[in-house]
């Protein structure tokens, strides 16, 4: 039987992520600044959105950050809407060419490794170092 077409199992892994994260939830970061980052972002890239679809996740990554978006203490969601507009503002730096928008470039290789992690630090050391790359000194988080 596949995870995805059982909810009782899908309940059982969403139960055990949360109750092995809860403490976890939250990564140690000024959340003030990225919330500014993002503030300074958003009119340029504003139609980006996740790749995370929050209707049905099954990979344990996206039902972590699913619940963060969810949760005012847990900063994941906004965490991963920084990288989204970093990293489109870098692939336009780097290319000199606007990216579109509504379907832009993934990092496909920076999505494998955040949607290997099976708990919160791990989403928050991938995260932080994909943002760091894309922008570089002018990221919040400590380089």
């Amino acid at each position: 039987m596949r995870l995805a077409t059982c909810p009782a199992m899908r309940l059982a892994l969403i139960l055990a992520l949360t109750a092995g994260t809860a403490s976890a939830q939250t990564c140690e970061i000024d959340i003030a600044a990225v919330e500014s980052r993002i503030a300074e972002l958003e009119p340029s890239y504003g139609l980006v959105l996740s790749d995370i679809g929050c209707d049905a996740p099954t990979v344990p990554a996206h039902v972590l950050m699913c619940d963060a978006a969810l949760s005012p203490e847990a900063h994941l969601w906004r965490m991963e809407r920084l990288d989204d507009l970093a990293w489109i503002h870098a692939v336009e730096n780097a290319t000199g060419q606007d990216v579109d928008e509504t379907n832009p470039p993934r990092d496909e290789d920076f999505l494998a490794r955040r949607d290997a992690c099976t708990d919160a630090a791990c989403l928050c050391e991938v995260l932080i170092g994909h943002t760091n790359d894309s922008l570089g000194g002018t990221s919040p988080y400590p380089q």
